[in-house]
C-alpha cells in the first residue's frame, strides 16, 4: 500500500511539472500582433517621396529619417530644388538617394520629345548645381509615360508598387495600416513630402515594417539587392 502511495505521488509531481512547463511556454509567447511577422531573414523595401523639397515638410522628414537611421529616395521637382538648395544639400550629405520628378511636375506622356528632354534636363541641372552629381533616376509625375519617352530615355523610370495615397489627406493610422497589410519583399513605397499626415505616416510605416522584419533601402540599393522587374528596360511596376 505504501508503494502505491509513493507511485501516485510521483505521478502527481510529474503532472505538476508538465503543467508548470506548459504555463511557462504560454507566458513566453508574444502577444498576437495586428500584422504578420515574417520569418524570412531578409525582407527589403524602398521608401520614396515625391513633389519636394518643401521647407517645413522635407526638413522634418529628414530629421525623422536621421533619428531612425533610415535612408529614403526623394524624387524632386527641379523648380523647388532651386528654391530649397540647402535642403537638397543636406539630403545628399546624409546619404539619401536623389531622383528627378521633372522641373514643373508635368505629365510627360502629353509632351513632345523636345519638351520631355527640357523638363528632365532642366531638373537635372538644378540638382547637379547643388550636389555636383548627374545621371539621376526619373519618376514621371502621375506615373505617366509614353513610347516616345521610352524610346529615347537612357535612365530608369521608377514607378511604385505600394501607393499610400497620403496626398489625399487620409489619416496616418490608415496610411500605416494599409501599407503594412499590402507590403511585400522588394516593394517600392510611394509617399509625398507635402502630404498632411506624411511625416507621421512615414514614421509609423518605418516602425511597423521594421517590427515585421523589413529593412529600408534606397531604390538604387534595392535594385542592387533584388532582381527588380524592368518593363521595356526602364520602368518598374509590380502586378498585384
Amino acid at each position: 500500500m505504501k508503494e502505491f502511495r509513493v507511485l501516485v505521488a510521483a505521478l502527481c509531481m510529474l503532472l505538476l511539472s508538465l503543467t508548470v512547463s506548459g504555463v511557462r511556454n504560454v507566458s513566453a509567447t508574444p502577444e498576437s500582433s495586428t500584422y504578420d511577422i515574417y520569418e524570412e531573414s531578409e525582407r527589403l523595401v524602398a521608401l520614396t517621396f515625391d513633389d519636394g523639397p518643401k521647407e517645413g515638410k522635407t526638413d522634418a522628414l529628414l530629421d525623422m529619417l536621421k533619428e531612425k537611421g533610415v535612408h529614403a529616395t526623394f524624387f524632386m521637382i527641379g523648380a523647388q530644388v532651386e528654391e530649397n538648395q540647402e535642403l537638397v544639400r543636406r539630403m545628399y550629405e546624409e546619404g539619401h538617394q536623389i531622383g528627378i520628378h521633372t522641373y514643373s511636375h508635368v505629365d510627360l506622356g502629353c509632351l513632345s520629345e523636345a519638351e520631355q528632354k527640357k523638363e528632365i534636363e532642366k531638373s537635372e541641372a538644378a540638382i547637379e548645381a547643388v550636389t555636383g552629381q548627374s545621371g539621376f533616376m526619373l519618376r514621371p509625375p502621375f506615373g505617366r509615360i509614353n513610347k516616345n519617352l521610352e524610346d529615347w530615355l537612357d535612365r530608369p523610370m521608377i514607378l511604385w508598387s505600394v501607393d499610400t495615397t497620403d496626398w489625399t489627406g487620409i489619416s496616418a493610422e490608415k496610411i500605416i495600416r494599409e501599407t503594412a497589410e499590402t507590403v511585400k519583399d522588394g516593394d517600392i513605397i510611394l509617399m509625398h513630402d507635402i502630404s498632411e499626415h506624411g511625416l507621421e505616416g512615414a514614421a509609423g510605416i518605418i516602425d511597423e515594417l521594421q517590427r515585421m522584419g523589413y529593412t529600408f533601402l534606397t531604390v538604387e540599393q534595392l535594385f542592387a539587392r533584388r532582381d527588380i522587374e524592368l518593363e521595356n528596360g526602364v520602368a518598374y511596376r509590380r502586378a498585384r
